[in-house]
């Protein structure tokens, strides 16, 4: 018989990672990173460039295999990937569309290599349409990608991993190279989307845009220094904007960083509740 306190874990917090350690050589690329993330929540995952970003959301999808660790993602071990595949939309910092196809064409040649069959033609077309509905490429169907815009060819690679509606979206620096107006679009596309029964986890450089998110995580060389509401960042470090925030923390030693975090009430309050709740889920 099903456990119900369980089935209520799972569907409360899709992704439950573990003392997750990632080693280039003898470096800890990742070092001990232990998080829970809700559904719904729109993740923002911050930090300088070259501390982990990339390493921990691939580590996290699956797409990466930590040293040490573990994940969860709705329950099931992240090492059965045949099993976790379906449930993850992963989105890359390179496009990963044709540039010779159109869009709408691009979406159904997607749709079609994932889906059986027998997937009807009727099908395909209400999926296809549905999802450029979404992300407002419905004007550029007959167009080909490589006459789109940066931040139209990025909403295709979106609307590739969309088609079949994952409910665990991972984004790595899905507006870098945009313009600033283009870069609050697509931040506030993917903040729709997460409101649509769906975890949205985004690695980005750009803190304008950071009250957006619900949860930040901010990695410093490999070291998770905060987990907790977007709203208490700059209270936490005593800052009053991001970029202070940036020059603050860079200089300062990742395991002093963290182990204040562990003894913060931040930490108290807000992730180490996930963590007991999530304490029997194995």
């Amino acid at each position: 018989m099903a456990n119900p306190q369980l089935s209520r874990t799972l569907a409360e917090y899709p992704v439950i990672a573990r003392n997750l350690t990632f080693k280039a050589g003898r470096r800890k690329i990742i070092d001990n990173i232990s998080l829970v993330l809700r559904r719904n929540e729109y993740v923002g995952l911050i930090g300088g460039s070259g501390s982990g970003k990339t390493t921990l959301m691939t580590c996290l999808n699956g797409y990466r295999e930590p040293d040490e660790g573990s994940v969860y993602l709705n329950g099931i071990d992240v090492e059965k990937k045949e099993q976790v595949r379906p449930l993850i939309g992963y989105v890359p910092q390179d496009d990963i569309v044709h540039a010779a196809l159109t869009v709408e064409s691009a979406l159904s040649y997607a749709l079609r290599l994932r889906s059986p069959r027998d997937l009807s033609e009727d099908k395909i077309t209400y999926t296809v349409g549905k999802v450029m509905y979404q992300l407002d490429l419905r004007e550029h169907r007959d167009k080909r990608i490589r006459s789109l815009s940066g931040g139209q060819r990025k909403r295709v690679s979106i609307g590739v991993e969309l088609l079949h509606s994952p409910p665990l979206f991972f984004l790595d620096e899905p507006t870098a190279g945009l313009d600033p107006a283009l870069e609050r679009q697509m931040m506030r596309l993917l903040a729709k989307l997460a409101d649509e029964n769906r975890l949205i986890m985004v690695t980005t450089h750009l803190m304008q845009h950071v009250t957006l998110f619900d949860v930040l995580v901010f990695i410093h060389k490999g070291r998770m220094i905060y987990c907790g509401p977007s709203r208490d960042i700059m209270a936490y470090f005593r800052v009053g904007d991001m970029v202070d925030l940036f020059e603050k923390v860079l200089p300062i030693d990742p395991g002093r960083l963290s182990r204040a975090y562990q003894n913060s009430s931040v930490y108290r309050n807000f992730l180490a509740p996930r963590l007991k709740a999530c304490a029997h889920v194995q």
